[in-house]
């Protein structure tokens, strides 16, 4: 019952946002509910700039919300924020010697991306924070949330603020009784 009230919420959230013409899409799994008041510590997906502000946002968004941080906190936000089709932005972009190599071979004018044909080279530019939130001592999550700002002028440090904000009102949807 709790899986198919999941989903039931995700994909009423999804539809929200596209409904309202909104640039930012949303989409949320609650496996529990979270104790209110609850304290949380979080774990950066990787030591980017971009990851910093979206932690150092989410912790005061929460802090404001009532809920305190705790390095040894029983609940643990996992954290990962990055870009799509950007050449440039103001956040660093990361480490140069990771050793990926990436290739694409397309032969036609047009690519397909994001479930559409788009012309080649126009990625779009889009920002995106999921977050992920798991009980330190079993390792089940709790709660999964993804964003993704779709404006192609969104700068990631100024649409930080209002994406978290929306992070933590979907959160707060999940949240029960204090334990």
């Amino acid at each position: 019952m709790i899986r198919w009230t999941s989903l039931v919420v995700a994909i009423l959230l999804t539809a929200t946002a596209a409904w309202a013409e909104d640039p930012m899409q949303i989409a949320v799994v609650g496996y529990g509910r979270v104790p209110a008041g609850a304290a949380f510590s979080t774990e950066p997906a990787d030591n980017s700039e971009i990851t910093d502000h979206v932690d150092q946002s989410l912790r005061q968004a929460l802090t404001d919300k009532g809920f305190q941080f705790s390095e040894d906190a029983g609940l643990v936000f996992s954290i990962m924020a990055d870009t799509t089709g950007r050449t440039g932005s103001n956040f660093g972009a990361g480490p140069q010697n990771n050793a990926q190599v990436h290739i694409t071979i397309n032969t036609s004018q047009n690519e397909f991306i994001g479930g559409a044909t788009q012309p080649a080279n126009k990625i779009p530019h889009t920002f995106r924070i999921t977050l992920a939130l798991y009980e330190r001592s079993t390792g089940h999550y709790v709660w999964r949330a993804e964003i993704t700002d779709l404006r192609p002028d969104a700068d990631p440090r100024d649409a930080t603020g209002p994406m978290v904000a929306k992070l933590v009102e979907a959160l707060d949807k999940s949240v029960g009784p204090a334990q």
